[in-house]
């Protein structure tokens, strides 16, 4: 089944560190090809993902189409390419009229609402032109359905909803045998930024672990990456000190996509969120945005206080603003 599907590495079961492996035993060419592509997204190497996804986008197969414009779309965001970004997750709602249109089946019709929520949902847009996803996961592979739960969960997160979230990304673990390596590592981010919002620290730092050691196998850091600001501060408290070198590829990569990010969130929200502060000043921004107290944010990142106050100090320049209310205007919603 993976074989011709969106997404097809994302979508299949593997042994984590046989990635490579995994994607050269696809048989079909162009499958393969997509694959690829794939590997080097969640492996942090968007330039190759993207010059493999750019001579799919408009293909005659839906299904490597829309595989093309996500890893296009996202890849071009980890570059720091907006206007390449938005040719992508413009031909996502291209492929959705056109299945629409031709009266596709309803699996084909279920690939593309999940592609379309991924293009708006993890830029944090709103969804009301796409049909609800609920509908359509029971015509998904099960890689692909996992990977929806995950969407429908960051949806649920971001209406504050974070301990149905949290149930949600448990219980497809629960009821799933097979390992799914990169939908179960968005799973896991997921359910660590839940655990976060409600200050349980060992356990959102367990969930992030668990998230980390399977991503880590196949170097799939992408997902880290796009979460780095959501995750309030878990990048640096679990693996700054301990993972020096995956710590500075994530931190590498959250300076090119969070800003290309931005660019597209920021216009069509028309609400600023800001992209002038480091990664550490940013979590320690969130952090304290969210009411947490120079005490707390030292404990959980594990530096002093005096420490988070410099880094306050120097936040509240960079934004020109004066008490910590005031940074939930400039971060993430």
């Amino acid at each position: 089944m993976s074989e011709y599907t969106v997404l097809p590495l994302l979508n299949s079961a593997f042994k984590p560190e046989t990635a490579v492996e995994v994607v050269e035993r696809f048989e079909d060419s162009d499958f393969r090809n997509i694959a690829r592509a794939e590997l080097f997204y969640f492996s942090g190497r968007a330039k190759e993902c993207c010059e493999i996804a750019e001579s799919y986008l408009e293909d005659e197969a839906i299904e490597l189409r829309l595989s093309a414009c996500i890893l296009y779309g996202y890849s071009n965001l980890s570059l720091g390419n907006s206007a390449a970004a938005r040719r992508g997750l413009e031909g996502i709602q291209k492929c959705m009229k056109l299945v629409k249109r031709e009266g596709a089946s309803k699996e084909v019709q279920a690939v593309c609402v999940l592609a379309g929520y991924a293009g708006v949902v993890l830029l944090h847009l709103p969804t009301e032109r796409i049909p609800s996803l609920e509908g359509y996961c029971g015509m998904l592979p099960e890689g692909l359905r996992l990977f929806a739960v995950y969407v429908m969960a960051h949806q649920m997160y971001l209406n504050g909803e974070y301990w149905s979230a949290y149930g949600m990304c448990k219980a497809a673990l629960l009821m799933t045998n097979d390992v799914y390596p990169i939908s179960m590592i968005y799973i896991r981010c997921m359910m660590a930024m839940c655990r976060i919002n409600r200050k349980d620290m060992q356990e959102s730092q367990s969930e992030f672990m668990k998230g980390w050691n399977l991503a880590k196998m196949d170097n799939f850091i992408e997902p880290f990456i796009e979460h780095h600001g959501l995750l309030r501060g878990l990048v640096e408290a679990c693996i700054r000190k301990n993972d020096p070198d995956g710590y500075r590829k994530i931190t590498d990569g959250v300076l090119f996509f969070s800003r290309g990010w931005m660019v597209i969130h920021n216009n069509e929200t028309k609400k600023k969120v800001t992209n002038e502060l480091s990664t550490m000043e940013f979590s320690i921004a969130m952090l304290a945005g969210e009411g947490w107290t120079n005490k707390e944010i030292s404990a959980h990142l594990g530096i002093s206080v005096n420490t988070v106050k410099h880094y306050l100090t120097d936040i509240f320049s960079k934004l020109n603003v004066k008490k910590r209310d005031e940074l939930k205007n400039y971060m993430l919603k």
